[in-house]
């Protein structure tokens, strides 16, 4: 049967100008608004402010239904939105503004101010202090995690259990309520996508679209998603290394650039990286990939900084780094990713966990096996169950090059898909960097044909030129 038709809200949010936002990309409008919802759904004595970001171009349609874009904890969607309005993807502008809906927690959302300085340190460098071992950082990383968990339950109590994906879903749902609509159209991205499926498990029936690019495992154990999360960035990353060396001369990494990488990542593990640690390096490369355009510009600009980086020149790689931490590892986000984690791994397990995930992903696995400690300590919230059915078949977006996630995630939905009873439209971008619509007009295409009518007519596995 076909879907309904999306509709354009009946009482819209108070839009105006984005204060203290970059200039929005040439031919694209940013407008930028607020709106209360309850910390706890389920008892909505008290309120927070939500943030959204809505674009649109001079040919939006005036009675276009908006769509509503999540990035979820990877970064604020808010700037996932900016990455596709000034890419390939702000093509589907052309048929549906699209509405950014930051997570609670995080810059712009109420952010969350509950970690101490020595704690946000102490993760950000995953326990690197100078001469520790791995079991030494195991041991000050749980502490640091253990400590940070304490502050922030006593800051936040009775809603430290209020910043997983139930909430970030409830969020969602008071703009449904707002926007005065039976359904809306979803595109979760990464992690966003574990929102976007929620919603649809707690609030089924009104989700009109779901449109879920490059998803991660819902509802993965941590140490599931950790091993998805190592192997899949590492694949992204020797894509990026073996797409850099095919431009010969024009590659500031030559020929070895995982070699490259792997060098500057000891440096940072030994204290010869100019302050900045393994771990911090690793964000700075994965980040800088995420937003870089995908072009060999964009490819050579985070090369340079890799290069220079391993040469004694630190500058452009702490940029990045800075860039990574701001947009990735607010305190509002270790509460949100700590408030969803499901099977927390033993702290006595997280070496074992280090020696063989580095002998399998050399760049990665040291970093997603000691990230896992991060959450030490932390009560997490109730695990939200899968939907039983979908109102409308998903189309899912896959990439094998993104350096956030990886892009094996979608192995863990199939049995989810399977259990609903519902069979997605897939697309298969072979690219590099975060979200497949961003980059892609031939999937911004199909999104728009999909939430047009659904479900689509065609082949079920489709794919789109890099």
């Amino acid at each position: 049967a076909q879907a309904p038709t999306l509709q354009k809200p009946g009482t819209d949010l108070a839009w105006g100008g984005c204060a203290g936002a970059p200039a929005a990309p040439a031919g694209v409008t940013l407008q930028c608004a607020e709106l209360d919802s309850p910390v706890n759904p389920d008892n909505p004595r008290s309120t927070l402010t939500v943030h959204f970001t809505r674009a649109s171009v001079a040919d939006t349609p005036a009675d276009a239904a908006p769509l509503v874009l999540t990035a979820g904890t990877d970064m604020p969607s808010s700037r996932a939105l900016r990455l596709l309005a000034d890419g390939p993807g702000r093509s589907l502008l052309n048929k549906h503004p699209i509405v950014a809906v930051d997570r609670r927690g995080i810059p712009d959302s109420t952010p969350l101010d509950c970690l101490t300085r020595s704690e946000r340190v102490t993760l950000a460098d995953n326990g690197l202090t100078a001469g520790a071992d791995t079991a030494k950082r195991i041991t000050d990383l749980a502490d640091a995690a253990s400590s940070a968990s304490d502050g922030c339950t006593e800051t936040l109590t009775p809603d430290q259990l209020q910043f997983g994906i139930t909430a970030a879903a409830s969020d969602i749902e008071t703009l449904r309520q707002r926007w005065n609509v039976p359904t809306l159209g979803l595109i979760g991205l990464g992690e966003g996508s574990d929102v976007a499926i929620a919603y649809t498990a707690l609030y089924g029936g009104r989700t009109g679209r779901l449109v879920l690019d490059t998803p991660t495992p819902f509802g993965a154990n941590a140490r599931d998603a950790g091993a998805v999360r190592a192997s899949g960035v590492q694949a992204a990353l020797v894509t990026f290394a073996q797409r850099c060396g095919a431009l010969g001369a024009g590659c500031p990494l030559g020929t070895a650039g995982v070699a490259t990488m792997g060098d500057v990542l000891t440096k940072g593990r030994t204290g010869a990286l100019g302050g900045l640690s393994d771990t911090q390096a690793l964000a700075a490369i994965t980040t800088g990939l995420a937003l870089a355009p995908n072009d060999t510009a964009g490819l050579t600009s985070v090369a340079s900084a890799i290069a220079a980086a391993d040469n004694g020149d630190v500058k452009a790689l702490t940029d990045l780094a800075n860039q990574a931490e701001e947009l990735r590892l607010t305190d509002g986000q270790v509460v949100s990713v700590c408030n969803d984690v499901t099977g927390p791994v033993g702290q006595n397990e997280v070496a074992g966990l280090v020696t063989a995930w580095t002998k399998q992903n050399p760049l990665t696995g040291t970093d997603t096996a000691l990230s896992l400690v991060r959450c030490n300590g932390w009560a997490s919230s109730e695990p939200v169950n899968p939907p039983e059915s979908f109102p409308v078949a998903p189309l899912v977006l896959l990439n094998s090059g993104d350096p956030i996630n990886g892009g094996e995630g979608v192995k863990g939905l199939s049995p989810l898909f399977a259990r609903a009873g519902t069979t997605p439209v897939t697309v298969d971008w072979n690219g590099l960097g975060y979200s497949v619509l961003a980059r892609s007009t031939c999937a911004a295409d199909v999104v728009a044909q999909y939430v047009a009518h659904s479900p689509l007519e065609g082949p079920a596995d489709r794919g789109c030129p890099a």
